[in-house]
């Protein structure tokens, strides 16, 4: 009995024994592994493709700038990963000469096997350096989810699709298909990452696309500058990541755009069934629209290429030259939106800060009134009943135009449109002034939305500034010989008879016109800064709608139209 509970024993730890092989097999592979895990040498673009072809023997394929490379006889040898525990016979820091006619690199595991790998170079040309014609392009945009369910597709060539979407004076979408970009490489980086110049030539008619839209049903004109200038007009730079096989391009204020290259079909939407080809090449720019619900646009052009913008694609043609009359860097024209600026840039983080938080109060005579006794007005030429037209503001450090509110949808929520139909009753002999809401019976909410206040602190009410007018019938007073109106005792304005005004702020470096149209009136109220102690100051924030409007807006100007 004791034998075989002793024999049942033994027989148990035999089996534990045997049970656990993979740790010895384990040990054993370990022991003979004689890999290259990954390498790279001076000037390699991309990663190294390593191939373990047998026991003895491996190849290294690697893509090398060698005309950038001073010594192809000594390479350095930037990293190098083996197996565990191997050694090689050249290490991170080492060269190599890759003249010889087979260079090798040889790997020893722990056990003494060895491997042998050949590496084979090719030599390196960027693709992307050389001359392209511009042949069209095709722009994406619209609500829905990302499968595409409510994206619209405009493909636009000669002749352009919504052409009642674009200027009609040559400086429209159609503008483009003339130009030309010079791609030129200038260095190659530590990374493997290109870089270089672009030139974009506005073609032998000197015209670029322009960035405006329409819809005139609407009385709607919007800069989308911020969406379709993907390219900077004349002189860029340019960096490939061949990591994300993407290209990014910087403009000389510093603002940045990133595509990748697209060829053959396109697929939009695989759900719905969406999709577009590529006749030779394409820059695609992935675009990051205003994707909020707002009825009254639904489904428009306007809406889906306008304001709910997803990607640019541009269409490139490789070429062996430019013509020397298309070498033309042009212009976009005049750009007629009343009171908005296309050169500045809305978008976030587009460069350097140029006003390095200045902290001066504009409050103290920021800039030229607009008002000096604007044509000796008498008290009767005011009294009617006039209608929102136009809701305008200058802010930011270095902004060189006035915008329209309702222009920069995507800060604001959809009450921001309930402004423009409101009514201004005007009394001067009883002294009043009545702001009335319209045929919505409602008035915006004044109210920066949270995800685009970047202090982080939700919602921001801005009727401090935007509100100034009281919703109801206030007392009201016109100094003749200033132009200066004194609302509800307190809150004053610059009266503007039909004309151009100048706005600047000197500290500020912030300067523009404001059009008063015939049969129309305007109220310029001075803004109140956010002042520097209430927040720190990001550069990203320079020349942002958060710095033009939440806290640096100088100017708010409300424009009148008379009614019959």
């Amino acid at each position: 009995m004791k034998r075989n509970i002793l024999t049942a024993i033994l027989a148990c730890a035999a089996l534990i024994v045997s049970c656990n092989p993979g740790e010895k097999e384990l040990a054993n592979y370990v022991y003979q592994e004689r890999n290259i895990v990954s390498i790279a040498f001076e000037h390699q673009i991309g990663d190294a493709v390593i191939t373990s072809l047998d026991e003895t023997s491996g190849l290294v394929e690697v893509k090398l700038a060698v005309d950038y490379i001073d010594n192809l006889k000594a390479v350095s040898i930037s990293s190098l990963v083996i197996a565990y525990g191997a050694t090689a016979s050249v290490g991170r820091g080492d060269t190599m000469d890759l003249t010889e006619s087979i260079p090798t690199i040889r790997v020893t595991s722990q056990s003494g096997q060895t491997r042998v790998y050949k590496i084979e170079v090719t030599p390196f040309v960027e693709d992307f350096a050389g001359n392209y014609a511009i042949t069209g392009s095709v722009l994406i945009g619209g609500l829905g989810g990302d499968d595409g369910w409510g994206w619209g597709t405009m493909g636009m060539g000669a002749p352009e699709e919504r052409s009642w979407c674009w200027d009609k004076n040559g400086y429209g979408p159609a503008a483009n298909y003339d130009n030309y970009l010079e791609i030129a490489m200038t260095a190659i980086n530590d990374d493997g990452s290109t870089e270089g110049t672009c030139v974009n030539y506005g073609g032998a008619d000197g015209k670029h696309w322009n960035c405006i839209i329409y819809k005139a049903d609407m009385n709607l004109v919007t800069d989308v500058h911020k969406y379709y200038r993907v390219i900077p007009i004349g002189q860029s730079t340019w960096k490939r990541d061949y990591s994300t096989n993407t290209i990014t391009f910087t403009s000389a204020e510093g603002v940045q755009t990133t595509c990748s290259i697209f060829t053959g079909t396109v697929v939009v939407s695989a759900t719905h069934n969406k999709s577009f080809d590529v006749p030779n090449q394409a820059l695609g720019f992935a675009i990051k629209g205003d994707y909020t619900w707002d009825d009254s646009l639904l489904y428009t052009d306007y809406q889906k290429f306008g304001v709910a913008a997803r990607y640019c694609f541009l269409m490139v043609n490789k070429v062996d030259a430019i013509p020397a009359a298309s070498k033309v860097i042009g212009d976009e024209g005049e750009i007629d939106i009343p009171g908005d600026n296309p050169g500045d840039n809305p978008g976030d983080n587009p460069g350097d800060n140029p006003g390095d938080n200045p902290g001066d109060n504009p409050g103290d005579n920021p800039g030229d009134n607009p008002g000096d006794n604007p044509g000796g007005q008498t008290e009767d030429t005011y009294s009617g009943t006039y209608k929102v037209t136009n809701l305008k503001v200058l802010g930011g450090v270095g902004s060189t135009g006035i915008v329209e509110v309702k222009d920069k949808s995507w800060m604001w929520n959809s009450s921001v449109n309930k402004e423009y139909d409101n009514l201004l009753v005007v009394d001067m002999k009883g002294g009043t002034v009545d702001y009335q809401a319209g045929a919505d019976g409602a008035y915006w909410d004044y109210i920066l939305v949270a995800d685009k206040n970047k202090l982080g602190t939700g919602d921001m009410d801005l009727s401090h500034n935007f509100g100034r007018l009281p919703h109801s019938q206030v007392s009201l007073s016109v100094d003749a010989s200033t132009g200066v109106a004194t609302i509800n005792g307190s809150v004053t304005a610059q009266v503007c008879p039909p004309g151009t005004y100048p706005l600047s702020v000197g500290w500020a470096s912030a300067n523009a016109q404001v059009t008063i149209p015939e049969g129309s009136v305007g109220l310029v109220f001075q803004c109140d800064i956010m002042p520097d102690s209430e927040y720190e100051w990001d550069a990203a924030w320079a020349y942002t709608d958060f710095e033009r409007f939440a806290l640096r807006p100088f100017y708010y100007v409300m424009i009148f139209a008379k009614q019959e």
